[in-house]
C-alpha cells in the first residue's frame, strides 16, 4: 500500500512533561523573620534565575515539538522517496521490455515483408522504409501483400505508443523522484536543526539549575547564620539581664550588710558587744574573716585548677586576656578551671553566680576568692582570685592577675574588699 502524500502539520508534546518541572525543582520559601539584607538579595537572585529556568524549559519544549514534527516529516519523505524508487525501477524494466518487443516485431515485419516478396504478395511503399538494405528494387516491391502492411503498421504504432507513455511515464517518476528527495533532506536538515537548538538550550537550562542550587545552599547558610546571629543576642540579653538582676540583689545585700553593720555599731556604742572585731570588710560577717586561712580539706579539680593556674605565672595581665600572651582576674580562673574539667564564663560577676559559697572556714585549694573594691561601680564582684593553700605565703597564699602592669603572681591573703568565696 503506496503512502498517501501529506504535510504533516501536527505539534508534538511528548516533551513537555520532561521538562515542564526544571523551573520548580529550587523553590524554596523564605523562612519568616529572615534578615532583609543578604538573605533578600539572594532571595531576587533565585526568582530571576527561576524565570529564566521556566523560559528556557518551554523553550526546549517548542524545539523538541520541532524536532518530532521534523522527524515525522523526514519519515514520511523516506517512505515517499522509497516508493518513487520502487515505481521509476518497474517503469524502466517495462520500457526495457517494450524496446525488446520492439526489436522482435521489427525482425518479425521483416520476415513477413521477405516471404510476400517471395511468394509474389503486394507491399505498400510504407514498408520500404523498414526494410533490411538488401531490398533496392522498389518498383518490385509494390508486390508485396496488404497483410504485411497491416501487420506492420500495427506492431509499429503499439510499440510507439507505448514507448511514448512509458518515456513520458519516465520523465514524470524521475521528477517526482527528485521533489522527494529534495523534502526528504529539507526534512533531515529541519531535524538537525531542531536538534542542535534543543542541545544548546538544554545545557543553558543546567548551567541555570547549577547557579540556582548554589544560591539556595548560600541562602540556607545566611539563614543559618542570621538564626545564630539572633540567638547570641538573645543570649547577650539574658546575659545583660541576669547581670542586671544580679547587680540589684548585690546593692540590697549591701544595702542589707550595711543596716547590719551600722546596728552592730550601735549596739557596740551602747555596750552591747555586737559589733565584727575585724575591720570593715563586706565579708566580714563570715566565720574565719581575718583569721589565717586554713585548708579544709583536698579538693581533686581544685588541686587540677591550682596547677593549670600556676602554669600561667608571668604571663602579662591583658584586660580581657584569655591565653598565653595575656590575661586579666577572671581570664585566668576561668583557664585554670577549664584544664580541671569545669567551664566557667570570663567575668567575675558571672563566676561568683556560677559559684557555690564557701564559708572561710570551709576553704580549699582552687576556690575563688571575690572581691569588690571602692570607686568599682555598680557590680557587685569587680575581682576574683584563687586560693592555693600552700605556697610562698604558707597557707595564706593566693594566685591572681591583679592589674594592668603586673604579671600573674602569688600574693598574701588580703581582706581589704572582700566579699565571699565559693567553690565551681
Amino acid at each position: 500500500m503506496l503512502l498517501k502524500r501529506r504535510h504533516p502539520a501536527c505539534a508534538v508534546g511528548s516533551a513537555v512533561a520532561v521538562v515542564a518541572l526544571a523551573a520548580s525543582l529550587f523553590v524554596v520559601a523564605a523562612p519568616a523573620g529572615a534578615s532583609p539584607g543578604p538573605i533578600n538579595r539572594t532571595n531576587s537572585q533565585i526568582n530571576s534565575l527561576q524565570a529564566r529556568a521556566q523560559a528556557l524549559a518551554e523553550q526546549i519544549t517548542s524545539d523538541q515539538n520541532k524536532v518530532s514534527v521534523a522527524a515525522e516529516q523526514y519519515d514520511e519523505q523516506t517512505v515517499l522517496v522509497q516508493e518513487d524508487q520502487a515505481k521509476l525501477a518497474k517503469t524502466e524494466v517495462q520500457l526495457k521490455a517494450t524496446r525488446r518487443q520492439l526489436v522482435t516485431a521489427r525482425l518479425r515485419a521483416q520476415t513477413a515483408a521477405i516471404e510476400a516478396y517471395v511468394t509474389g504478395d503486394g507491399l505498400d511503399s510504407r514498408v520500404g522504409a523498414i526494410l533490411d538494405s538488401s531490398v533496392n528494387d522498389a518498383q518490385s516491391a509494390a508486390v508485396y501483400s496488404d497483410i504485411v502492411v497491416h501487420a506492420l503498421d500495427t506492431a509499429v504504432n503499439q510499440l510507439h505508443v507505448v514507448s511514448g507513455r512509458l518515456a513520458t511515464e519516465l520523465a514524470a517518476q524521475s521528477r517526482t523522484l527528485t521533489a522527494a528527495a529534495q523534502a526528504q533532506h529539507a526534512a533531515d536538515r529541519a531535524r538537525v536543526v531542531a536538534q542542535a537548538a534543543t542541545l544548546d538550550t538544554d545545557s543553558a537550562l543546567r548551567q541555570v539549575k547549577g547557579q540556582l542550587y548554589q544560591l539556595t545552599i548560600k541562602r540556607e547558610q545566611e539563614i543559618a547564620a542570621a538564626a545564630a546571629a539572633a540567638a547570641a543576642a538573645a543570649e547577650r540579653a539574658a546575659e545583660r539581664a541576669a547581670a542586671a538582676a544580679a547587680a540589684k540583689a548585690a546593692r540590697a545585700a549591701r544595702a542589707a550588710r550595711a543596716a547590719a553593720a551600722a546596728a552592730a555599731k550601735h549596739d557596740h556604742a551602747n555596750g552591747g558587744g555586737g559589733a565584727w572585731p575585724y575591720g570593715p570588710g563586706t565579708g566580714g560577717g563570715q566565720p574565719g574573716y581575718g583569721q589565717p586561712l586554713v585548708p579544709f580539706g583536698t579538693n581533686t579539680q581544685g588541686l587540677q585548677a591550682v596547677a593549670a593556674a600556676e602554669s600561667y605565672l608571668g604571663v602579662p595581665y591583658v584586660w580581657g586576656g584569655a591565653s598565653r600572651q595575656g590575661v586579666d582576674c577572671s581570664g585566668l580562673t576561668m583557664l585554670a578551671w577549664a584544664a580541671a574539667g569545669v567551664d566557667l564564663l570570663h567575668g567575675a560577676t558571672i563566676q561568683d553566680d556560677e559559684s557555690a559559697p564557701v564559708t572561710l572556714a570551709d576553704i580549699e585549694p582552687g576556690d575563688l576568692l571575690f572581691y569588690h573594691f571602692a570607686n568599682d561601680g555598680a557590680l557587685p564582684i569587680t575581682h576574683v582570685a584563687m586560693y592555693v593553700g600552700s605556697g610562698p605565703y604558707g597557707t595564706q597564699t593566693i594566685i591572681q592577675a591583679a592589674e594592668v602592669g603586673t604579671n600573674v603572681a602569688y600574693y598574701p591573703m588580703y581582706w581589704p574588699g572582700f566579699v565571699s568565696a565559693g567553690q565551681p
